[in-house]
């Protein structure tokens, strides 16, 4: 059953899991090569998939910080498309156990 209530999260996490793409393919967004990764918001439970940007496919690792880069707030809807993409912060990682049962 679907839940009413909206619950208020931070717009930073962890990457648990990604995959870095190399195939083309036509309406791409982002030219290859780039991250798709799990995003575990802080006091989340379920990741949420989104790109990782600001830094280069090979310094994406699982644990890694990251922050949202939103879109201006004129463009923002009622989805997670206000959330351009997600890149690191420069903290350091999340330990493993802070994860693992989200993989």
């Amino acid at each position: 059953m679907p839940t009413a209530d909206e619950v208020e999260l931070p717009d930073h996490g962890i990457v648990t899991t990604f995959c870095v793409v190399n195939v083309p393919y036509p309406g791409q967004r982002v030219a290859p090569p780039y991250v798709a990764a799990a995003v575990l918001l802080d006091g989340a439970d379920i990741p949420l998939a989104h790109l990782i940007l600001g830094c280069e496919p090979g310094e994406v690792r699982m644990g890694l910080r990251v922050r949202a880069a939103w879109k201006p707030r004129e463009e923002w809807g009622t989805t997670m498309e206000n959330i351009d993409h997600f890149r690191p912060t420069g903290e350091p990682d999340a330990p493993y156990e802070a994860y693992a049962h989200h993989l």
